[in-house]
């Protein structure tokens, strides 16, 4: 039997990111926050683009719906379901997604992205 993946629902517990760039993407994020790396599963209904943009830490990641192209110095890459994909320090990346897309990445940062602050009860 073939169910709706729904992350809002599945994630429901954990914390929503806050984005700190580009708020007009369609994306959203749920976070695990580690010790020293956070696990961010995203999610956008419609394709979007992702500017050029870098980290001093790497980025491992796995596309659970979609697929996703990324641009690097070296190319750009295809990247589909199932597929995973490692961004090495300081690389420069842009990326373009199906709509649909879902997808769990790893940033080896603990302070990559802030959670949104929870409504008071």
């Amino acid at each position: 039997m073939e169910e709706e993946l729904d992350f809002a629902e599945i994630f429901r517990n954990l914390a929503r990111v806050l984005f700190p760039y580009d708020k007009s993407l369609p994306v959203k994020g749920w976070m695990v926050q580690g010790p020293a790396q956070q696990v961010v599963f995203w999610h956008s209904k419609d394709a979007y683009e992702s500017g050029e943009h870098s980290h001093p830490y790497g980025e491992w990641g796995v596309v659970i719906t979609g697929w996703c192209d990324i641009s690097t110095p070296e190319g750009t890459r295809r990247y589909n379901a199932g597929d995973a994909f490692y961004l090495k320090p300081n690389v420069p990346h842009a990326s373009v997604t199906s709509a649909d897309y879902r997808s769990m990445d790893v940033f080896f940062s603990p302070s990559h992205l802030k959670a949104e602050q929870a409504a008071d009860p």
